[in-house]
Parts: C-alpha cells; sequence; structure tokens
C-alpha cells in the first residue's frame, strides 16, 4: 500500500469562484485518493484536525467571521475555524480584508451594520502573490476579487456572514456579533518575510527546493501544497510527480525526498 497519498480534491463551486478542498476529511467534502475512490478519512480512518484549500475568488467573498472551537461545537457541532492564506495569484494593487476599525464593541458594531456602513468599518490590507495572512477565530474578513489562495485551517465548515454586498444569502448577525475580536487579542493579518507561521492548531512553512530535500515526519503526518514549479516526492520504491497545486499526505513514519526546483507549503500540527 502506498505509503505517500497525492490527492484529489473536493470541487465547491461558488457564486464568487470556487473552492478544492485539497486535503479535507470534514464530513461536507471529502478528498480522494489519486488513481481510487477510496476517500482520505477512509485511509486514514479518523478526522484530520486541518483542511486545505485552494480558494479561486472571481468576486468578493462575504464579510464574515469564524468561532472559536468552544463557541462552535456548543452552537455548530463542529470545530472552531482559525486559517491563514497564502496568496497564489492576485491582480494589481490587490488589498483583502482583515480586521474592523479601532474602538468598536458589541454594541457599536450592531449599530453600524444596522445604519448600513459596515464597508466604511473595515480594515484592508495590501498583498501580492507570496504573502502570507494570518486570519486567527474572532477576525472579520473577506477575500476581494482576483485572487487565488492556498487555506490552510482548522477542519471546520462553520462561516459567519455578516455582509454580503447585496447578495441577499443568509446573514448570521447576531452570531458574527458575539465572536468577532474587537480588542484583536488574536493578532492576526500579513505575516512579513513569510517563511513559517505556527499557530495553536497547526504550523505551515514554506519549502523552497533547488535540488533536493529529505525530511522524516516525526509529527502525526506531514501535507504538502505545490505552490511554484514542479518536481517529485520519493520515498522507497515510490515516485510521484508534482505540479503547481498538487497536495500530497505523508503519515508518521515516513522518510521521504522531494526533487526538482520547487516551492511548497508543509503543513502539520
Amino acid at each position: 500500500m502506498s505509503k505517500i497519498l497525492k490527492l484529489n480534491p473536493y470541487y465547491s463551486e461558488k457564486i464568487w469562484g470556487y473552492e478544492n478542498w485539497s486535503l479535507s476529511t470534514h464530513k461536507n467534502g471529502h478528498c480522494t485518493i489519486e488513481n481510487s475512490e477510496e476517500t482520505l478519512l477512509e485511509r486514514v480512518e479518523s478526522e484530520l484536525p486541518i483542511l486545505i484549500k485552494v480558494i479561486k475568488a472571481n468576486d468578493t467573498l462575504s464579510v464574515q467571521v469564524h468561532p472559536d472551537d468552544e463557541f462552535s461545537q456548543k452552537h455548530e457541532n463542529d470545530n472552531g475555524k482559525t486559517e491563514c492564506w497564502y496568496v497564489l495569484e492576485a491582480k494589481e494593487d490587490a488589498s483583502l480584508i482583515c480586521g474592523i476599525k479601532e474602538g468598536h464593541n458589541k454594541e457599536s458594531f450592531y449599530k453600524v451594520i444596522e445604519d448600513g456602513n459596515i464597508e466604511d468599518n473595515l480594515e484592508r490590507i495590501s498583498v501580492k502573490v507570496g504573502d502570507m495572512i494570518y486570519i486567527p477565530v474572532g477576525t472579520v474578513h473577506a477575500i476581494e476579487g482576483g485572487f487565488k489562495l492556498v487555506e490552510v485551517q482548522q477542519s471546520s465548515d462553520v462561516t459567519y456572514r455578516m455582509y454580503d454586498w447585496g447578495r441577499g444569502r443568509e446573514l448570521h448577525i447576531e452570531k458574527s456579533l458575539e465572536v468577532i475580536d474587537y480588542e484583536g487579542k488574536n493578532k492576526g493579518g500579513k505575516i512579513e518575510n513569510f517563511s513559517k507561521l505556527e499557530t495553536p492548531y497547526f504550523t505551515v512553512e514554506k519549502i523552497c527546493v533547488d535540488k533536493n530535500y529529505k525530511d522524516s515526519v516525526n509529527h502525526d503526518f506531514h501535507s504538502y501544497t505545490v505552490i511554484g514549479g514542479n518536481g517529485s516526492i520519493v520515498s522507497d520504491d515510490q515516485v510521484i510527480e508534482l505540479v503547481k497545486e498538487d497536495t500530497v499526505y505523508i503519515p508518521k513514519g515516513v522518510d521521504y525526498t522531494i526533487n526538482g526546483d520547487i516551492e511548497l507549503l508543509k503543513s502539520y500540527v
């Protein structure tokens, strides 16, 4: 049986674009193992703590916020959703929504929403290809149109929309107001000169290979998503070719080598 698993994503079409759930054992979307109908969950036999997506945003997503584990487990029977975004493609002078203006509390932001002034009370950050943005729970955020991102997140599908640019979808105002981090305690935002992001729930590293890179899985697993170039990953007699946006899962105890001129995001817990 293969040690390293190359994965086929679960495709989810959206009104603003699409998501490929590249590594997922979540009940709402299972990725499968390449050349097999077997899901990753069937192979690993328990839900993984992270979910990896490629998000293509042709239009702006809703302004939204995610709850922490305690709130989500109580109200949604799911995990909380801390996440991060690595920018694969971005239009010129691109920006993302990350946070709200300082000085708000639950009551004042409710009035902002009630008065229809939410757009004037959002913080935007300028971003470019290669940037990493950290979105901890409680951070108001939105991906604007013209982006392709890799998202690494807790395994969760809980999103509270508070504003949807007039598209008429369901909003979750009361729950949003309950979970917003008004004081910015969780410190989200752009990671300058990104090479490694450690969160309470997962770690993501940027791995740049110009010939070969050797490693062993001393954690529960390693996952790699290709963000540029091409190459291969080798373990014993197994060789898997890799191109941009491919994702692989490697279980504990496996030694492997990555060859080629290739850049990847390495994710683990």
